[in-house]
């Protein structure tokens, strides 16, 4: 095994049985299985480790499963951009500084447990033991949305309780951690999606009137970047620590029994892009991004509401002030930083909603290629999709359409923020 030592395995192992005498502890064997496929990350390669240890003191025997994330090894271009941002080192302070913290506070799972990390790896629990994706034929109903506002809203009513009881500012403590990696103008990868979405925003058949066309050219790209600020700590919300990255993914359900067509609870997963910010954007990522924007038109309401409610439950439950955060706060709220959602459904569609058969292939046959599209000029990559893969423009689009409409419709509003910026 070349991931990790003989060494470091008997300290996972220590660590998964801290009740048993270390020296106590013996390594029988150790299998380490790529994961398949579609379980591929764009920031790292999976694995799933199995170890069998004995306790030599009783004579028992345990078969210990662990999902290990690591730095990409079979993609050069890929480590690098993982290595330059620091994706790992940011991940691994989070599960082991930061949500262990919250989790005292909270009454149910809100991540899998990180057994051992480095720069470069991360030894998690095995939440697919009693956890899963929603299989193919599966598809997300009201109640399922409202499962991930409750896990959510613990995730934030604990950071809050977390702050308030032991006396300490999240984003001030942990500065260093907490690094914006997604919107960030630094970020190559983001700075990319934005030229992709104006060279889509240029294409759509909604927008070739020579009016659009120059605000698509002179103002589109401009207007993006003030979705920035909406990442950064609120000034008009109590901020949290949010997730950031709630996308179908990183959502395990878990099910009363496998029959049963409602899950009774859920577990998220990859905190790289975790952030202390208003809880709104989890919300709203959620909904923008899981949701079709058909059923997110018809749940959204009832959806924020639901939010609002398991979040004051949480902080009444955890004798805070239930207005720390009011339902008008919010509400004005998710208007205040719908833009942020907006940007960041129409930056990740074409990505999420690429074949992973297709992203797969590139990867791993056009390596270097396939990172210029990431990090230079993503044109090209999505003319090659939208030939090979039926209505994937057409889906593409939607985000595109909304988002633009959006600005055109609300131009003035950014217009003067970026100008009281500028004091001008």
């Amino acid at each position: 095994m070349d991931l990790l030592s003989s060494e470091e395995c008997l300290l996972i192992a220590q660590t998964t049985l801290p009740e048993i005498n270390k020296s106590n502890l013996i390594v029988l064997s150790s299998q380490l299985d790529a994961c398949s496929n579609d379980l591929m990350g764009y920031m790292g390669e999976y694995y799933k480790l199995e170890l069998e240890v004995e306790d030599i003191g009783e004579k028992k025997k345990y078969c210990l499963k662990y999902f290990i994330k690591s730095l990409p090894c079979k993609n050069e271009p890929q480590r690098k951009e993982c290595e330059r941002k620091g994706v790992f080192k940011k991940e691994s302070a989070v599960y082991s500084k930061v949500l262990p913290k919250i989790q005292k506070y909270a009454t149910k799972k809100l991540f899998p447990v990180c057994y051992y990390s480095r720069n470069d790896i991360l030894v998690l629990e095995d939440l697919t033991q009693n956890y899963r994706h929603l299989k193919t034929p599966e598809s997300y109903t009201i109640d399922h949305y409202k499962l991930v506002l409750e896990h959510l809203s613990e995730l934030h009513a604990g950071s809050i309780a977390w702050e308030e009881k032991e006396n300490l500012n999240i984003q001030e403590r942990y500065k260093d951690v907490l690094i914006e990696l997604h919107l960030d103008a630094d970020n190559s990868w983001y700075t990319t999606g934005l030229k992709a979405i104006v060279f889509l925003a240029a294409r759509h058949p909604q927008y070739q009137t020579k009016e659009a066309q120059t605000f698509i050219q002179e103002n589109l790209y401009n207007l993006l970047t003030k979705a920035e600020e909406f990442v950064a700590p609120s000034n008009t919300i109590r901020n949290v620590l949010c997730h950031r990255d709630t996308w179908d993914r990183n959502i395990l359900y878990s099910f009363e029994k496998d029959s049963s067509p409602i899950p009774n609870a859920c577990c998220i997963v990859d905190f790289q892009l975790t952030k202390y910010c208003s809880p709104t954007l989890d919300v709203l990522f959620l909904l923008y991004i899981v949701a079709s924007a058909e059923v997110r038109k018809e749940i959204y309401d009832e959806c924020l509401e639901h939010y609002y409610k398991s979040l004051e439950s949480h902080l009444i439950r955890l004798g805070l002030d239930k207005n720390i955060i009011t339902r008008e706060n919010f509400l004005q709220e998710c208007q205040r930083t719908k833009l942020a959602a907006l940007l960041i459904w129409a930056l990740t569609e074409p990505q999420t909603k690429m074949s992973p058969s297709i992203s797969n292939r590139l990867r791993s046959e056009e390596p270097e290629k396939f990172d210029y599209y990431l990090n230079c000029d993503r044109s090209e990559l999505l003319l090659r999709v939208m030939e090979i893969h039926p209505g994937y423009e057409q889906t593409i689009m939607s985000p595109i359409r909304e988002l633009v409409d959006y600005l055109m419709e609300n131009e003035n509003l950014y217009a003067q923020k970026a100008k009281d910026k500028s004091g001008f």
